[in-house]
């Protein structure tokens, strides 16, 4: 308790030593508690949160546009009268191109080959044969060499057949490729075997009378061109034709067609309609199809 004491003694007598002195007739001041000041008015110094001054942009939902969705066209297709299995679709071929297929029945089972260039130019031709009897649907190989002014060119090759009742044209088939001078050839096989181009009505040695021909059917076209119908004679000479476009819900796509064909015969005979797909690179025929109709006036 005294030891307390003494040390209370102490601190009054250092601080009586370092108050300032008070003049004559001043009293000597009071060491009082120190208390908080109030702040001065003015802005507040506390910290607020960071806020962007960027106005707040209001996301509204989309608007969902609904696009119909194209109709897809679902044909049974025929099988193709003659396929070309080799080169198949985006082959590079150098000379002598290797040709493999099946097809017919043809007349005296010739195949008619040719390689055409990119000016529509016949660049080689030939003649093959099915490995099948007569009247009979078979295989074909055949090899056929080419030249070329330049590297590479792009082409068609050709084949085709005659009918074996009256000889005349029935079918052609081609099938795009790249003809090489020089480097490594790139043959794929062909996996498609339906028809290119069908004739559904007037189905074949049908009726057709009136003198006028209603022909539709189904078609995958190459380019977006439309299809010349004819309608020929016994002797193969066109009696009527037009052109006709095909609707698909896109190029490549399968679509369908419907041509209305006016045609004169003087008496009633077996003639044939044909349905042609044209192309511009190269220019020339893509595909061929026929059918044999009795024509009636």
């Amino acid at each position: 308790m005294r030891v307390a004491e003494a040390a209370t003694i102490g601190l009054l007598a250092v601080s009586a030593c370092n108050a300032p002195a008070s003049g004559p007739g001043e009293s000597a001041p009071v060491v009082t508690r120190m208390e908080t000041e109030p702040a001065p008015p003015g802005p507040s110094t506390t910290r607020l949160p960071l806020v962007d001054g960027t106005p707040a942009l209001v996301l509204e939902p989309p608007e969902f546009i609904l696009t119909p969705t194209p109709t897809r066209i679902s044909l049974p297709l025929p099988q193709e009268r003659l396929i070309i299995e080799a080169p198949g679709p985006g082959s590079s071929v150098i000379s002598p191109v290797r040709i493999a297929g099946w097809g017919g029945p043809a007349s005296q089972g010739k195949i008619f080959v040719r390689l055409i260039g990119e000016q529509g130019q016949v660049l080689a031709r030939t003649t093959t044969y099915l490995l099948a009897i007569e009247g009979v649907r078979g295989s074909f190989v055949v090899t056929v060499p080419f030249s070329i002014a330049g590297v590479a060119e792009a082409g068609l090759i050709e084949v085709g057949f005659n009918t074996p009742s009256s000889g005349r044209l029935e079918h052609i088939s081609t099938r795009p490729v790249v003809f090489l001078s020089v480097g490594p050839p790139r043959v794929y096989t062909n996996l498609t075997t339906a028809e290119k181009i069908a004739i559904f009505s007037p189905r074949e040695d049908r009726r057709v009378s009136g003198g006028i021909a209603t022909v539709s059917g189904g078609a995958l076209l190459d380019e977006d061109l439309p299809l010349l119908v004819q309608v020929l004679d016994r002797a193969g000479q066109v009696i009527g034709s037009t052109e006709v476009a095909v609707q698909a819900p896109a190029l490549g796509e399968l679509g369908t067609f419907e041509a209305l064909v006016a045609y004169t015969v003087p008496y009633p005979q077996y003639g044939r309609i044909a349905v042609t797909e044209h192309g511009l690179y190269p220019p020339a025929v893509r595909h061929y199809t026929s059918i044999r109709v009795y024509l009636e006036p």
